[in-house]
């Protein structure tokens, strides 16, 4: 995982022996690192620790496997496995870790041999990354983020974002990631260097236009606002670059990437206040265009390139013939009807872009999978038709950050698999191969799971952008915004097939067993979405699922608290003390036990 591109089979057998040597040609730190990997890799699997040797030739040796590279960059590799050697052969640095990756995934826990076979594999988009929101509610910890760094390497991914609004320390500025667990100068440079080390690029991402509502809150920074909507900073301010040149010099210089996301999307407000002359005049699009201009300048004395999400161009498409060709739009919507075609226009201007689908899983209380498999589809379909840079899937916060990192998986693994290779794979061999390469399951249980409930989300009613299922659970019973809305039969469809789900998932737990806190992300998601569909219901008690609710809620804390630092979770807590609230009075009420009891 992901699929490679040819792939040959033998009909004898390599075997890993305790004296057969992995063979390094040169010896500098990247191919030193690679050895490693392979060498822990292998002793994890067979038991068998293999010597690292470094020989200028192999002729003499007998059984050996051979790591070598053809240049310094590249990610295409080759593996050839025959009865008495084993060769790895990496374009560049990348390239031979991938030929490490699929050598690792062939060999089967206690397996001390493997087939002989020839591969010869390559990547269809040159970037293929994740994008998660460290704003919204949660930051993770440095740890969470190495081990997506190491899962993202698994799946051949080679970029990473961190959606960052206020939640990195500032010291010039400290008053905007007060009170938020923010990430630290050395937390990134840590995080850069590991990424480095494993050929992932970390790409600096500072939001620099809306979603500023937690800076411009702030009143020191509340003049430099567009309106008094306080979403936008505004252009027609010149300390507004002031600010934002501050903030970039302490920010960019963490990272050693050449690019810096500087997002600027959902500028609700530009143009309806301090610009609102300028717009006037020249347009909306122009004020926008002139923004992103300073910025390129701003950012080009940190050596770096602007990327810039999509939306506000194709608002106004007289704009995309005037843009920079030294900038890079991120194309992004995240239903499956989308008109992914629509990149057209930015490759017939010749200006880069990568494309940007996602995991479907905020405003959930676990993905919307079937949406964003199809999702994923569309964006990585339409960039490899009209050139696109690469394939990032995003995996946002959205009102408090409640979703669960580890149920994200599946969406970040048909990612990997569409950006590198076939967008046709059956689902029986990709659900097959998640099981086995996240969770080690052969007996497919897993991927069962993960593909089932991203199906259940069918209440009777549409909310846009959020799971139904989520919107009853965090519903006002007595208000009955959404509760109102449902449609019994197919609420208790989704009911029984929650109930068959969870059953399954209890009787094949051990299928998890590599990774017990995704297991338990997972099996949260199940029993908070069965209290969603019994409570749109009104299927049980108010103050026996108020007393539910308030058990979840203490999991999901302390399953919050396992990957991420300990501010943000009070947005979430909010959430639920509504819901269990208006259960509580609902149960209180005069004659609503009576009518149950009669009922």
């Amino acid at each position: 995982m992901p699929s490679p591109k040819k792939i040959r089979l033998g009909t004898s057998r390599f075997q890993f022996r305790a004296n057969t040597p992995i063979v390094i040609q040169r010896a500098n730190d990247d191919d030193f690192r690679a050895a490693k990997v392979l060498q822990q890799g292998l002793e994890e699997r067979t038991g068998v620790r293999h010597p690292i040797e470094s020989h200028s030739r192999t002729k003499g040796l007998k059984s050996r496997i051979e790591l070598s590279r053809e240049s310094s960059d590249g990610q295409s590799y080759r593996l050839l496995v025959k009865n008495n050697a084993c060769k790895l052969v990496g374009k560049g640095s990348a390239g031979l870790r991938y030929a490490i990756e699929t050598l690792l995934q062939l060999v089967m826990k206690q397996q001390r041999s493997i087939t002989t076979l020839s591969i010869e594999d390559e990547p269809e988009l040159d970037r293929r990354g994740i994008l998660i929101d460290i704003s919204r509610g949660k930051v993770p910890t440095v740890e969470t983020i190495k081990t997506l760094i190491d899962l993202m390497v698994r799946l051949k991914m080679n970029l990473l974002m961190l959606y960052t609004e206020h939640t990195f320390s500032f010291r010039q500025h400290p008053q905007i990631s007060k009170g938020s667990s923010p990430m630290t100068s050395q937390d990134l440079l840590e995080l850069d260097t590991y990424a480095s080390e494993r050929h992932v690029e970390l790409v600096p991402t500072l939001q620099s236009l809306g979603h500023l509502h937690h800076l411009l809150s702030i009143p020191k920074y509340r003049h430099l606002a567009e309106s008094e909507k306080l979403w936008s900073i505004s252009p027609a301010i010149p300390q507004s670059y002031d600010l934002l040149y501050d903030l970039y010099s302490e920010f960019l210089p963490n990272f050693r990437s050449e690019w810096f996301n500087a997002n600027c999307d959902e500028p609700v407000d530009l143009g309806t206040g301090r610009s609102y002359q300028w717009s006037k005049g020249e347009g909306r699009g122009a004020v926008f265009r002139s923004h992103i201009e300073k910025i390129t300048s701003l950012v080009r004395q940190f050596d770096k390139k602007p990327m810039f999400w999509s939306d506000v161009v194709h608002e106004h498409p007289e704009q995309i013939p005037l843009l920079s060709r030294e900038l890079m739009l991120l194309d992004w919507w995240y239903e499956a009807d989308h008109h992914f075609e629509r990149v057209r226009v930015l490759a017939n201007n010749k200006i880069p872009f990568m494309v940007c689908g996602g995991t479907g899983s905020w405003n959930a209380l676990f993905p919307r999978g079937e949406n964003a498999i199809k999702n994923i589809r569309g964006h990585a379909e339409a960039g490899k038709k009209f050139g696109a840079k690469g394939l990032i899937t995003t995996d946002w916060g959205d009102n408090g950050h409640y979703n669960l990192l580890g149920n994200s998986y599946f969406g970040f693994s048909w990612a990997a698999q569409a950006g590198w290779g076939s967008t046709t794979l059956s689902e029986k061999d990709f659900d097959r191969a998640f099981a086995i390469h996240i969770f080690g399951d052969k007996s497919g249980a897993t991927a069962k799971v993960y593909r089932q409930m991203g199906a259940l989300h069918e209440t009777g009613f549409e909310h846009f952008n959020n799971s139904p299922l989520k919107s009853i659970y965090f519903d006002d019973v007595i208000k009955a915004k959404y509760i109102s809305q449902v449609d019994r039969n197919k609420l208790e469809n989704t009911l029984n097939r929650l109930l068959k789900v969870r059953k399954f998932f209890y009787e094949n737990t051990q299928a998890f067993h590599t990774d017990r806190t995704a297991r338990e992300e997972l099996k949260f998601a199940i029993n908070a979405s069965v209290l969603a569909a019994k409570k749109g219901l009104l299927a049980k008690h108010p103050q026996t699922m108020a007393k539910e609710q308030t058990a979840l809620k203490a999991l999901h804390k302390r399953l919050w608290n396992i990957r991420n630092k300990p501010s943000g979770f009070h947005i979430t807590e909010t959430l639920y003390e509504t819901s269990i609230k208006s259960m509580n009075t609902l149960a209180n009420r005069k004659g609503y036990r009576k009518r149950k009891s009669t009922a």
